[in-house]
């Protein structure tokens, strides 16, 4: 490590991504880690192939993100700002009512796990995260913590006397149930449960926990 830089939580040095140049390597990096998972298979994500993908060197790679888990962390962390700004573009034209908004958001989930490219990615990126820390949770908690706070802004503004920790339960119990869809659904090709109605069922299930 250069004198004076230090490793920041996301595993960026820090002294390196504070410049702009570094800022944008490492989102490229980290862009091209996204690629790599949604459009390829699992067997051909690798650090060199990720490397390869942004048009850098692997040392260039390493520079930034020295180990597989630190790339990792920076992808899961750039899911939280990719899913916030897709919220906010999904809110934009939305009532004030805070209802309406929550089923906004939970609207804009039910399209994307039904996303084949969003189904391969997540489901590839859950077995490298597992594969981290031995199936243990660590690593896929900390993702899901993102989305449990996503949804915990909203179901905290419909219910603002629910604590915390409720809140937290409620959002837990909700996300589950749209990454266990991501699972079930599949492509609309009659192979599974009819879509519509698991959809609005999971729809009432999840407004009902919502609002406890």
């Amino acid at each position: 490590m250069l004198k004076g830089e230090e490793e920041t939580g996301s595993g960026v040095r820090r002294g390196t991504a504070t410049r702009r140049a570094g800022k944008e390597t490492a989102a490229r990096l980290v862009a091209a880690a996204h690629e790599q998972l949604e459009l390829e298979t699992l067997e051909r994500f690798s650090m060199r192939n990720v490397a390869e993908r942004a048009g850098v060197s692997l040392a260039n790679l390493q520079y930034y993100f020295p180990r597989r888990e630190d790339l990792l962390r920076a992808l899961y962390q750039d899911l939280d700002t990719r899913y916030r700004a897709a919220y906010e573009e999904a809110l934009a034209q939305a009532p004030e009512d805070p209802i309406e908004r929550f089923q906004v958001v939970l609207e804009y989930n039910l399209r994307d796990i039904r996303d084949r490219s969003t189904r391969q990615f997540f489901i590839q990126l859950w077995a490298l995260l597992g594969a981290l820390d031995n199936f243990a949770g660590h690593y896929i908690g900390e993702l899901y913590a993102i989305d449990i706070a996503h949804l915990g802004e909203h179901i905290g503004t419909m219910q603002p006397d629910a604590s915390s920790a409720e809140i937290e339960r409620r959002a837990t119990l909700i996300a589950a149930m749209i990454e266990g869809l991501m699972l079930t659904t599949g492509d609309s090709d009659g192979r599974y449960l009819p879509q519509e109605e698991l959809l609005q069922s999971a729809r009432d299930a999840a407004m009902a926990i919502a609002l406890g």
